[in-house]
């Protein structure tokens, strides 16, 4: 009679649900790896350069610019420094400020800075030194961006967490309203198997076998759904990751697929190959937890 217990769970949806829900998990740790990524390599980047703006209508601004440019070489800890000249940093802004019209350089009533890009080691202090021969120069260091960056990172994770721990806890609720419909509507064949001495225990762990499979079946269906998404997401990453072997339009063999997908952290792989399971033991928890408190409940 224990064999009449299991058609009970009558989950055709569960499959689709827990689908859905690994794809929309998939999503989100994708979106987590991406933003991670990005924000570590613009954040390492931020943290070795620094901007000087120079005025322009200041007293001898070329000689004064020379001047400090020396003085920077001579500090420990400057690897480069690069000038971008009043007619680079119009080109630079041109899509926001336009272009001149006709032969002049320069817009009409717009005085533009010079511009020095220091590259440096982690820790110099270029303050002192800019503002010894320059007052008037303005320091940027780029750390600030960088470390704008890291809470903006930091806090697109906690939400790429909470969105995670939200489909779980609709997983577990999906799972647990649709086994709770199952049983009750199998009542009968549960009371008498309940009566012949079968264990709560033993009942529930039938069913909960069968929502663990069924789940981590919708898991692999997910993956598979989730597939081309991963597979775009790394095509477009893969300026950012340096992979100039990688084609620039989304693979069409398995062997394209594999290789854009190398690119990915591994621990996203691990984290998106680890969703199945996850669906089979929150499956499996929730159909155990439903069906012994319904038994408990029966007369």
């Amino acid at each position: 009679m224990s064999r009449r217990v299991s058609p009970g769970l009558r989950s055709g949806s569960l499959p689709l649900l827990v689908a859905l829900m690994t794809l929309l998990a998939g999503l989100a740790l994708a979106g987590l790896s991406g933003i991670q990524s990005l924000a570590a390599g613009w954040s390492q980047a931020a943290r070795s350069a620094a901007t000087i703006e120079i005025p322009t209508d200041i007293p001898n601004a070329p000689d004064r610019t020379d001047a400090l440019v020396h003085a920077l070489k001579a500090l420990d800890g400057v690897t480069n420094i690069q000038k971008l000249s009043t007619d680079k940093v119009q080109d630079l802004l041109a899509p926001w400020l336009g272009q001149p019209v006709g032969s002049h350089k320069g817009l009409p009533g717009l005085s533009l800075p010079q511009v020095l890009i220091v590259a440096h080691a982690p820790g110099t202090d270029l303050t002192a030194t800019v503002h010894d021969a320059l007052p008037e120069a303005i320091v940027q260091e780029d750390l600030q961006w960088g470390q704008r960056l890291e809470r903006l990172g930091t806090s697109l994770t906690g939400c790429a967490w909470l969105a995670v721990i939200l489909i779980a806890a609709i997983v577990i609720l999906s799972i647990g309203i649709t086994v709770r419909r199952s049983v009750a509507a199998q009542k009968r064949a549960v009371d008498i198997v309940h009566s012949l001495g079968a264990a709560d225990l033993t009942i529930s762990s039938h069913i909960a076998g069968r929502a663990a499979l069924l789940s981590f079946l919708g898991g692999i269906a997910g993956l598979i759904l989730l597939t081309p998404l991963t597979t775009s997401l790394a095509t477009t990453l893969s300026p950012f990751a340096h992979q100039s072997a990688l084609p620039a339009t989304f693979p069409t063999t398995l062997d394209g697929w594999w290789t854009t997908l190398s690119i990915l952290p591994s621990s996203l792989l691990k984290e998106l190959g680890a969703l199945p399971l996850i669906a089979a033991c929150l499956g499996w928890l929730t159909a155990q937890g439903v069906v012994l408190v319904w038994l408990r409940r029966l007369p």
